[in-house]
């Protein structure tokens, strides 16, 4: 099983935030990591409150923390 650094998936996590909000197959594909791996960084990110979980891509659907990073 591949090991990655802690800074190495904040990296990665970070571009599924906005400005980019890669989606995971296109982060997967670009990166070299499987889906499956990102799908759970992510999991794991948005449980320790990390990453907030923002489901619609418009800017209404942002928390103020997204809106702020953008």
């Amino acid at each position: 099983m591949k090991s990655y650094s802690a800074e190495r998936k904040a990296a990665v996590l970070q571009k599924m935030l906005p400005p980019t909000s890669l989606s995971v197959p296109e982060l997967a594909k670009q990166e070299g990591i499987s889906d499956v791996t990102l799908y759970h960084w992510r999991k794991q990110a948005i449980a320790s409150g990390a990453m907030s979980a923002v489901t619609k891509k418009t800017a209404e659907g942002w928390s103020a923390e997204s809106k702020l990073a953008a």
